[in-house]
């Protein structure tokens, strides 16, 4: 009975086999592998508009990944939107995704290979936005965003920022292009590049450093461990071949080589011990299966001291932490520092290693690292002889090390160097506002002091008995006064001192002021237009700078002209009743002032004429007009002159 028993199973077996290695339908069956890339990411994942295929080096990868798993089988590509990539995976519709970039372990239910390379997101500006540099500068700015992506989460400050929502990468760029949006905060700047190339968008730009890299990552579902287990050793075989040069050379133009993947040596080696007879594997599928899983789970056991050598040739101080703070397992780098041996690090928590200050702080840090996935803190580490060292904590929960206990790696920076170095950016900056107050300061002084010295000229050249003298010496003795009052206004760092209001006739004070300066009228031939009315200006403020005003506004107009200029002058009431107020305006015929530098021509330390002013007149000029509740404004044509308007209230 059992040899009849044994005779049946021999004859079924080679049934088996006979119809597997005879039937075409078997024997040339494939493995399906369902792989999603990104739909609209070049130079990572696209659409080719000619072929309607997908290409790009996600493609090229997965290609490589699929052929040297050692098992008989063919990708099949699915391009989706980025936001739908994810949900694809976790509903089965996909077996593996390459090229997405989200946070390495930052999904339940997922395992993310990192693939050695970064993602940066940068921000794209018109080239007639020269305000934004940063996240910081967005308030006042039209911002681009594709649909899906809840761009207002990621960014610090979002009121007063305007957003236009687009339908791709592509759309936002050529709003930007237009001039309709100022800013684009890209998901990957190497594909930014590669559209604004391809489409000859002239007006747009790069500003600033990488808002955040993201590894460029391949996922798997956790439940998947065949397919997990082949995609890691397949990894971590093509990272060291030509072939994967030649698509990263391709596709991202530059040679590339990922040392970290020599681990990985031993186990392509035992990885070509799978490609076994194709015959038996197909016979005995469940048999193979449950070696190969066995096979990885000792690789990924060997490979526990791969990552400890890794981990100790860091030049960080690593700690790995439980969620109470305990201290799991720590480098030879921060035994040094902290001089302790590794038997009393395991002992103690990471609050006993940080100054008394920070220890109540650093609590609240394990917290919000293990609550969050993600931390990041300066402190002070205090070492077993009490020697402290200033270091940056960055801190990632990882997972897997023990069973049911997640845990947090904290990498440690020594920033004793940096702290230095801020310390002495600090006094350069504050040596340098000393120096443009003191020139500001020297700059202002020299108003008057021409002034006085053009008088003095005159009185000299037409002796002391004159008439002329005399007014000469009263606008001696009124602008010694006034560079006085400048000096007393700057060094208080409040722009001009408190208003000392009266009845103030603004003709008559623009006929007071004008002789103050005929010398320098006179130097460059510049005609003066007063033209006639018959009306008298009065208002209520502070005569002595309305005065100072009007000197700012004339010696800057001077300075503009060349010789045989004309400046005029004009006053008027406009308007009636309750908004009825005094317009000055001052017009010279001088070089005028350039649309890019219009509107910063009232901040202090701001000029043009470098050679001939510090920037602080029109500055001071806006203070006085603001202190008066007015109003000033500059309108310029290059090459034809300026007009500066002040509006006061009647």
């Amino acid at each position: 009975m059992n040899c009849s028993r044994n005779h049946i199973q021999i004859i079924f077996v080679t049934l088996i086999f006979v119809y597997t290695v005879f039937n075409p339908s078997v024997s040339s069956a494939k493995r399906i592998i369902n792989i999603g890339v990104p739909r609209f990411l070049p130079p990572f994942s696209f659409v080719d508009p000619n072929t309607v295929e997908l290409r790009g080096f996600c493609v090229d990868l997965s290609i490589l990944l699929v052929n040297s798993m050692g098992i008989d089988a063919k990708p099949q590509f699915f391009g989706y939107y980025s936001p739908r990539l994810e949900q694809a995976l976790e509903e089965g519709n996909l077996d593996l995704v390459v090229g997405i970039t989200i946070p390495s372990g930052g999904r339940d239910g997922l395992n993310m290979i990192d693939t050695g390379i970064t993602v940066d997101r940068k921000i794209f500006a018109n080239k007639t936005c020269v305000t934004v540099t940063c996240t910081k500068d967005l308030p006042g700015q039209i911002v681009a965003f594709e649909k899906g992506r809840d761009l207002r989460s990621s960014l610090p400050v979002v009121e007063g920022v305007s957003f236009i929502q687009t339908d791709s990468h592509l759309k936002a760029l050529s709003l930007v292009d237009s001039g309709k949006a100022s800013v684009y905060i890209s998901d990957s700047r190497l594909t930014s590049l590669y559209l604004i190339q391809k489409n000859n968008f002239e007006n747009i730009k790069e500003v600033g450093l990488p808002v955040d890299s993201v590894p460029l990552s391949l996922a798997v579902r956790s439940d998947n461990t065949e397919l997990l287990a082949d995609v890691s050793l397949s990894l971590g075989k093509i990272l060291k071949s030509e072939d994967y040069d030649a698509i990263y050379r391709k596709w991202l133009g530059q040679e590339i080589r990922f040392s970290h993947w020599d681990e990985y040596l031993k186990y392509i080696v035992g990885a070509l011990g799978l490609s076994a007879s194709v015959l038996l594997f197909f016979i005995f599928w469940n048999f193979m299966l449950k070696r190969k899983v066995q096979e990885v789970t000792r690789d990924f056991q060997r490979s526990e001291k791969k990552y400890r050598d890794l981990i100790e040739s860091s030049p960080e101080m690593i700690h790995l932490i439980s969620p109470d703070g305990n201290i799991r397992l720590i480098n030879r780098i921060a035994m040094q520092y902290l001089k302790y041996n590794e038997s009393e690090m395991i002992k103690l928590n990471l609050s006993d290693l940080v100054s008394p200050d920070n220890r109540d702080e650093i609590s609240d840090f394990i917290n919000i690292v293990f609550s969050d996935g993600f931390g990041n803190k300066e402190v002070v580490f205090l070492a077993k002889d009490g020697t402290e060292t200033p270091a940056e904590i960055v801190a990632t929960t990882v997972g897997g090390l023990v069973e049911n206990e997640p845990m947090a790696c904290c990498f440690s920076r020594d920033i004793t160097e940096h702290k230095r170095l801020e310390e002495e950016l600090v006094k350069s900056e504050r040596l340098g506002i000393m120096g443009q107050m003191a020139a500001g300061l020297a700059h202002e002084i020299n108003n008057p002091l021409g002034i006085i010295v053009a008088n003095a000229e005159a009185i000299l050249e037409d002796g002391m008995d004159s008439e002329y003298a005399h007014e000469s010496l009263m606008s001696i003795e009124r602008n010694a006064i006034r560079a006085g009052k400048i000096i007393e206004d700057l060094l208080s760092f409040t722009g001009p001192s408190a208003l000392e209001k009266g009845r103030v006739n603004l003709s008559l004070l623009i006929d007071e002021t004008l002789p103050f300066l005929k010398q320098k009228l006179k130097q460059k031939n510049i005609k003066v237009k007063r033209p006639e009315s018959s009306e008298e200006i009065i208002f209520y403020g502070d005569e002595n700078q309305i005065q100072q005003l009007l000197v700012n506004l004339i010696l800057n107009a001077i300075q503009a002209m060349q010789d045989d200029g004309i400046l005029t002058i004009c006053a008027r009431y406009d308007g009636d009743g309750e908004n009825r107020e005094i317009i000055l305006e001052v017009e010279d015929t001088g070089i005028g002032v350039t649309d890019e530098d219009l509107p910063r021509i009232f901040d202090p330390f701001f000029t043009s004429r470098k050679e001939k002013g510090f920037g602080l007149g029109l500055f001071i000029s806006r203070v006085i007009v603001e202190k008066h509740n007015g109003r000033i404004s500059a309108r310029s044509n290059e090459g034809l002159g300026t007009v500066f308007t002040v509006a006061l209230p009647a």
